[in-house]
């Protein structure tokens, strides 16, 4: 839900530009603001005596052009809020929201060098052009969230990758926002990662020595990989501004580069963000082992799809390209003029001129490119693989086998590091299951499977790290067993026999929904009444029939399943099959990413079915545990049930399954997966105060659901169904061979008296009564002189069972 709302806003932003009037107005009278410099800042930038609320109180608002005066100067420059909001080398007077004060900046620049200024030099600023910036400046409003639950993986929320383009192999140079500085919530993630990947050598672009170790001492710090590489000396300190044309910026990019010759990968560089200083020097190190700049962009515009979620090929990814990296590798790297054609120009060529201008010699640069051109460099045991297949859930099946991955020393409950030759990095548990948290990844060995596959826990990976098939991918060990305690906690094993489980209900994990709002007898879920590869579908199709379910939501299958299914020769779902015959069985063939705006449309097609249709209504999915288990919890929200109320159904299927108890560690730990999905409906920071009715209503419009269709919905889910006196029509699942002998029928005086009442069949009755549905038979034979065909009971029918 916050991915969606993050990207509406987005979407929000664009289309008040898109909507807009172009109007350009004519200068007005607005008064002229007068001011002393305060303070001239660490990068050459203005602080003022001037507090922002004087210019909105003298009618000036963002997106206005102004002219400042400033000593000779005479400069114009658009009002904004952010150094992006301009692009590089750019003029801006800026309303520093967080401090409350207004800067005059050139963004990645020096202000009060390039123009001379200091302290005490009088300012003044009037208008130039009424909302002449504003369309620019709303096409830039960015936003990003601190929380890692709104990102896809700890490499995207840290920013973390390997630079994989022309010249450099993945697995050696890596890139990030910063391990140490916590003002963006991401150090200890980007630490984490770098421990993984086995950095040895930092180069910190951002940092003092002063500055550092007032991050270190901080209450919380949480980097202790990146400490104990300053403390070896692993770490260079470079201190940049962010004026990339500036001759300072050069120097220490060069000093920087050096610490790169004299040492070993594999190697990190970083700013604080990972965004512009970090993003330059990926840039120019790209450039001088031969990328193209289609490549070198791509790499850049990276951070900005992770942070922001801008969509490659959009106007706002090539409006941010255009103004930042672009610009900087046509003026600052090629010594162009900003707009140039940069179709024939020799980017490495280019590079290393700049090189050489900032004082770095071509002998320097020869080492520099060849320690950039060396081999990867992995933690060992470490095996490499080719993805062979994209399975239907986004996950990538490698040709790795997993004997062979257990041979070179991997074991269930590791932790290993994925890293794919598009650059994209993972860290994550080797498992035998999906034992994560939901949205997580894993590294699987999936019982019945011959291969090892890299997975998101309810993501599409493919999509996540843009692999596809023939891709690359090298996994390393990072930490023997560091995920054991989790996974024996997470472990779960289930049999297939029914004689294991205590009834019908619980091996199908069979169950009627009658929480918040909801009727009983009007929802039921369960696992596959249709697909029999858990042994379990004859049991729930006879349990369907049972409630007189009429219209059924498969989260599972397509069409094409369904055909397979029938045609299988164990196939004995008749009453299932009568009703996907009739029009009344809805295939929606569902991935597992229920934080996806696919998934969401699912859900609504499938409520909107139920909407048009007469229930009872069946949920399912294969076990009926997790897209069941989310359609059945967001029912539930809908229908006004609490949290705890929601929890506790969703783990029934855990109690059921796998005999989970309640109040158990395990227990505990998977109710996190729930949590996460009544997280993904509703963004309440706590679910226990959460209107989850009214956000439930919020997701379905989102995609595309009528309030009038919510209504219905809800009508027919809280409106009992009038019980019909019909015949039932049981089907039975395949029984026991009977022996050859039948035992003798019951004497007619060791028996009671029975009255059928609706939803019963011989098989029930038998279950209930004699311990095993298997024994219908002996009812059977007991009236036969009242019953001509076991199949066929009506209610009232009053009956003898024999006493056991």
């Amino acid at each position: 839900m916050k991915q969606m709302k993050r990207s509406l806003s987005l979407v929000l932003v664009v289309m008040m530009i898109l909507s807009m009037v172009v109007t350009v107005y004519a200068v007005e009278d607005l008064p002229v603001l007068n001011g002393i410099v305060v303070e001239v800042q660490k990068y050459g930038n203005l602080t003022l005596d001037i507090a922002p609320s004087a210019f909105y109180d003298a009618g000036y608002e963002l997106g206005d052009v102004l002219e400042i005066t400033v000593g000779d100067n005479v400069l114009e420059l658009p009002f904004v809020t952010s150094y992006s909001d301009v692009d590089t080398g750019s003029l801006l007077v800026r309303d520093d929201k967080g401090n409350d004060i207004v800067v005059v900046a050139i963004n990645m620049g020096n202000f009060s060098t390039t123009y001379g200024v200091e302290a005490g030099d009088e300012v003044s600023f009037a208008l130039v052009e009424k909302e002449g910036y504003l369309s620019e400046y709303l096409l830039r409003q960015l936003t990003r969230t601190y929380v890692r639950e709104d990102y896809a993986t700890d490499s995207i929320y840290a920013n973390f990758r390997s630079i994989a383009t022309e010249g450099i192999n993945p697995g050696l140079i890596y890139r990030s926002c910063s391990p140490v500085n916590n003002e963006l919530n991401r150090a200890a993630y980007s630490d984490a990662l770098a421990e993984a990947v086995g950095i040895e050598t930092v180069v910190n672009l951002a940092d003092s020595i002063e500055e550092l170790e007032g991050f270190m001492a901080e209450e919380g710090f949480k980097s202790d990989y990146y400490k104990s590489l300053y403390e070896d000396r692993k770490v260079i300190l470079l201190d940049m501004d962010v004026d990339v044309a500036g001759e300072e910026f050069g120097a220490k990019l060069v000093e920087g580069f050096k610490f790169i010759i004299d040492n070993e990968g594999p190697y990190l560089i970083h700013c604080t963000e990972g965004k512009d200083r970090a993003g330059f020097a990926s840039a120019l190190l790209e450039a001088l082992m031969g990328a193209s700049l289609d490549e070198i962009v791509a790499d850049y515009m990276t951070t900005y799809e992770n942070y922001y979620g801008i969509e490659k090929g959009s106007e706002q990814y090539d409006a941010i390209a255009e103004s930042n990296i672009i610009t900087s590798m046509t003026m600052v790297v090629a010594g162009l003029e900003k707009g140039s054609d940069l179709t024939d120009v020799d980017l490495a060529e280019a590079a290393e001129d700049y090189l050489k201008d900032k004082g770095m010699t071509g002998s320097e640069i020869s080492d520099l490119k060849e320690k950039l051109s060396g081999d990867p460099i992995y933690k060992s045991p470490m095996v490499m693989g080719e993805v062979l297949e994209i399975e239907k859930y986004g996950h990538a099946s490698t040709d790795i086998l997993i004997e062979d991955f257990r041979d070179l020393g991997f074991e269930e409950g590791d932790m290993v590091a994925a890293v794919f030759d598009n650059g994209f990095v993972l860290e994550a548990p080797f498992l035998d299951g999906y034992y994560v948290d939901t949205g997580y990844p894993l590294v699987r060995a999936y019982p019945g499977h011959t291969n090892i596959a890299v997975c998101i826990n309810y993501g599409k990976l493919n999509e996540i790290a843009d692999v596809e098939v023939g891709d690359m991918v090298t996994i390393m060990l990072t930490e023997s067993e560091g995920y054991q305690v989790q996974y024996e906690i997470r472990k779960l094993e289930r049999t297939n026999n029914r004689e294991d489980y205590g009834s019908d209900e619980i091996f199908a994990n069979f169950r009627n929904i009658s929480l918040g709002t909801v009727a009983e007898g009007v929802l039921y879920r369960s696992s596959s009444p249709i697909n029999n590869e858990l042994g379990r579908a004859a049991y729930s199709d006879m349990l369907i029939k049972g409630a007189g379910v009429k219209a059924v939501v498969n989260m599972a299958d397509s069409a094409e399943d369904i055909a397979e299914y029938r045609s299988a020769e164990d196939f004995n779902s008749p009453y299932y099959a009568s009703l996907y015959d009739n029009g009344q069985v809805m295939t929606l063939n569902m991935n597992l990413a229920y934080g996806s705006d696919e998934f969401r449309d699912n859900i609504v097609k499938g409520l909107i079915f139920m909407s048009e249709n007469e229930g009872p209504f069946l949920v399912h999915c294969t076990e009926g545990k997790d897209r069941a288990g989310f359609m059945s919890a967001f029912i539930e929200a809908l229908m006004g049930a609490t949290k705890d109320e929601i929890v506790a159904d969703y783990m029934q299927s855990y109690i059921n399954y796998y005999g989970v108890e309640t109040g158990t560690e395990k227990y505990e730990v998977i109710t996190g997966d729930v949590l996460g999905m009544l997280g993904v409906i509703s963004d309440a920071d706590d679910l226990d105060a959460a209107d989850l009715a009214s956000d439930a209503e919020v997701y379905l419009m989102a995609g595309g659901m009528t309030a009038d269709q919510i209504a219905m919905l809800k009508t027919k889910l809280s409106t009992p169904v009038e019980e019909e006196e019909i015949v039932v029509e049981p089907v039975l699942p395949v029984v026991p061979e009977v022996p050859s002998v039948p035992e003798e029928p019951a004497a007619k005086d060791e028996t009671i008296t029975y009255v059928v009442v609706s939803g019963d069949c011989l098989w029930r009755i038998a279950q209930e009564y004699l311990g095993d549905g298997a024994l219908y038979t002996e009812i059977y034979e007991l009236n036969m002189d009242i019953i001509s065909d076991p199949d066929l009971i009506y209610v009232g029918q009053t009956i003898s069972i024999p006493v056991k």
